[in-house]
């Protein structure tokens, strides 16, 4: 009788096992939700019932597991309606309306690859020197790491870290909403492919001077959702006035200004780590941690508050984030 309890008790055993293992985990799930941005300007995100890609890297094609992808960026030429864009884009980039300039390059930055032609085309050599927005624009539109000769090649961005220049093999994307909808994007359409990530972790500096207000946001690569949750830790120091230790805090910010100097800065003590999701989205106080949910839908930013007089700041932070139901769209510039 025991034996045969045994028995029973080792079946159910293999049973569960093979359930266990037949079920679909949390991150195997999340990481085939998708988010594809088309060359036509649509947004369409929805489950993705997809295995591999293949990807052509120097004449040989290699399968690469779905779960394994982290962003795919299309090198196709831009369409009609993306070259207009471009062209106005690098305009206002380059123009006197700082936040119209910052909003167009995050369109430009969603463009990506086609963007680059242009970009290079657009840089005079006058000894002009950083901070440059069109300079910046280039890393978020091709990190250093994964430029190549040929610009016409795909990129692959894979969540080991590194990055694949090659040729995507043409395919229909059939993607589920949340509605129960299914939409089609022809390949010929797409842009732009990212994955669901369950978390992603990052640290970074970021530079009082390069990023600062009214210089440029820290873009940290990640596309956050309504789901999203961040958890962020800054430490360090930055100097507003180089020699100046009244004009010098840590990531909260300037507690007591110097006499006669307006405590805020637009409603944020000066030196302070702020954030915001979006080009145009509503800032909020990061300081040396803040955990926050509910950041909707967008690119997740940070920077050093400051006003338009930032030529004397030096120093950086060092911050450390964690962001979950994300995606993960380009490295952080």
């Amino acid at each position: 009788m025991r034996r045969r309890t045994i028995g029973i008790t080792a079946c159910f055993a293999v049973v569960a096992l093979f359930s266990t293992l037949a079920r679909p985990t949390l991150a195997r799930s999340r990481s085939r939700t998708a988010w594809v941005l088309t060359k036509d300007g649509r947004s369409v995100e929805g489950v993705l019932p997809l295995e591999a890609l293949t990807f052509t890297v120097n004449g040989t094609a290699q399968k690469i597991a779905i779960g394994d992808v982290r962003s795919f960026h299309s090198a196709e030429p831009a369409s009609e309606a993306e070259a207009l864009r471009i062209s106005k884009g690098l305009t206002t980039v380059q123009g006197k309306d700082f936040k119209a300039a910052d909003a167009a390059a995050e369109g430009l930055a969603d463009v990506g690859l086609p963007v680059l032609n242009p970009l290079l085309a657009a840089y005079k050599d006058t000894d002009a020197h950083e901070p440059d927005p069109l300079y910046r624009l280039f890393g978020r539109v091709v990190p250093g790491f994964a430029d190549a000769a040929d610009r016409k090649l795909d990129l692959l961005r894979l969540a080991n870290g590194t990055a694949l220049r090659g040729k995507l093999s043409p395919l229909d994307l059939k993607l589920t909403g949340a509605d129960g909808q299914t939409t089609v994007v022809e390949a010929s359409n797409l842009r732009r492919l990212a994955i669901l990530q369950p978390s992603v972790e990052r640290t970074f500096d970021l530079q009082a001077l390069r990023h600062c207000t009214y210089v440029g946001w820290f873009d940290t690569g990640l596309a956050t959702t309504p789901a999203s949750r961040l958890r962020a830790d800054a430490s360090g120091y930055v100097r507003l006035s180089f020699d100046e230790d009244g004009w010098s805090c840590d990531p909260d910010g300037i507690v007591d200004p110097l006499p006669g100097k307006r405590r805020m800065q637009e409603g944020f003590r000066w030196g302070a780590v702020l954030g915001r999701v979006g080009a145009t989205g509503a800032r909020w106080l990061v300081g040396k941690h803040v955990e926050k949910g509910a950041l909707g839908a967008g690119r997740l930013y940070f920077v050093v508050n400051d006003n338009e007089h930032w030529q004397n700041n030096i120093g950086s932070f060092r911050v450390r984030i964690r962001v979950t139901d994300t995606y993960d769209i380009g490295e952080p510039q």
